[in-house]
């Protein structure tokens, strides 16, 4: 048990030191994102996403809002690093920088695999305070790849209605 304990500091160790890497390296966020079960996981269940979230958390050049499923809703599970979990179960104070939030999303409840990964990092102060400092990303389920990174207009449109939670939303926080 101890040594189960041991593997698991040492993984989420190697992710927040991925994390916090130059965000010049382009594989870090694609290392975060195969790396979940090291993760905390926020949803107990897939989390159904409304038609206006799930058309903003795709790739800018696929206009299908589903990903895949042109019928019925989206759903995701969330996900975030050791340093992201107070803040986000709390819903007060901010995350500090390397804080890692992941959306896998799914075609369907029902579905195992993430057809598209959206990704929230907090970064240094400055990077964009009109924003909370974050850099987002979006990848593809199933390679992982980063499809594209950094200020993306359509995460900060979404996100800057959650400015008093460091622009992050809690709708699918466990409940307790």
């Amino acid at each position: 048990m101890l040594r189960q304990g041991k593997c698991l500091w040492f993984a989420v160790t190697a992710l927040a030191s991925m994390a916090l890497a130059a965000s010049e390296d382009p594989e870090v966020l694609s290392r975060v994102v195969a790396k979940l079960d090291a993760l905390h996981r926020v949803t107990d269940v897939p989390h159904p996403m409304a038609d206006s979230t799930a058309a903003l958390c795709r790739p800018a050049y696929n206009t299908n809002i589903h990903e895949g499923s042109p019928f019925g809703p989206a759903y995701c599970h969330v996900y975030v690093t050791t340093g992201a979990k107070e803040p986000m179960a709390s819903g007060e104070g901010h995350y500090p920088v390397g804080a890692v939030i992941v959306k896998a999303k799914l075609e369907s409840e029902e579905s195992r695999d993430p057809v598209l990964y959206t990704v929230m990092r907090k970064m240094e102060k400055g990077y964009d305070a009109e924003h909370g400092d974050w850099e987002y990303a979006v990848l593809d389920g199933p390679n992982k790849r980063v499809l594209s990174r950094g200020r993306i207009d359509s995460c900060i449109e979404c996100h800057k209605q959650y400015a008093s939670t460091d622009y992050v939303t809690r709708a699918y926080v466990k409940s307790k």
